[in-house]
């Protein structure tokens, strides 16, 4: 996952995989596909992210451009971050010599290494060109301990990326109910909304994340139960 993460920053890489995606537009099969996602947005990405067919066939076009990739929820290797809301690239240098950054200790899930860099100073909060943190990509990835390291140094909650998608915006439209339940008990808005006006609820739900859904249904229900009962109360009196 780390190398994946490494080659995608790479300059010529990226430029290896635009020359294919261009090409693609050209496939009867794939040129569908490209469109839905480009047009579609989170939910039309999700979709075809963990459709193993749809990911063997763009594999088989791409060559060696992505290397593997697998189910973005059911495990092996994903391209670069979790898209949460919008598609990612990684966020790291190309060769596998290059200084570890808090953004792909947190990805890898290498929480000795995150700690070691935020205890020497590096950035908690310090965002990507997309306006992402580490702690957008940990939430995204499900790296529980890396989002309580971050957290513990003082990352700020609610910060949003250039779709204005928090962290809990990734970790619910990518189902990681662990990250989703801790963010909300550390106090991260449910109520918060990404450029699309979607709160993380509404991107869980684009993306099929029935469970994540599920949380937040019961959370609000207790809310709702607990106003419910005070205005009995009010009442009453």
């Amino acid at each position: 996952m780390a190398s994946l993460m490494q080659s995608m920053h790479n300059p010529a890489a990226q430029a290896n995989i635009e020359s294919k995606l261009a090409a693609l537009k050209d496939d009867p099969e794939l040129a569908g596909v490209l469109a839905e996602i480009e047009t579609g947005g989170p939910a039309a990405m999700m979709k075809y992210w963990n459709d193993p067919a749809v990911l063997e066939k763009l594999s088989s076009a791409m060559g060696g451009a992505f290397g593997a990739l697998g189910g973005g929820s059911g495990g092996g290797e994903v391209v670069g971050a979790p898209p949460g809301d919008d598609d990612e690239e990684g966020a790291a240098a190309p060769d596998g010599d290059a200084e570890p950054t808090v953004h792909t200790a947190a990805s890898a899930g290498d929480v000795d290494t995150l700690k070691d860099l935020l205890a020497g100073g590096a950035p908690a909060d310090e965002a990507d060109d997309e306006g992402r943190t580490a702690l957008h990509f940990s939430a995204g990835y499900g790296e529980t301990a890396c989002v309580l390291a971050l957290l513990d140094a003082g990352a700020a909650l609610e910060r949003a990326d250039g779709n204005d998608n928090t962290p809990l915006h990734y970790a619910a439209g990518y189902g990681q109910p662990a990250v989703v339940e801790l963010l909300l008990a550390r106090g991260a808005s449910a109520a918060a909304t990404n450029r699309d006006g979607k709160t993380p609820r509404e991107v869980a739900a684009l993306n099929g994340a029935d469970d994540i859904v599920a949380m937040f249904d019961k959370k609000d229900g207790g809310a709702a139960k607990e106003e419910t009962g005070e205005e009995a109360q009010a009442a009453a009196e």
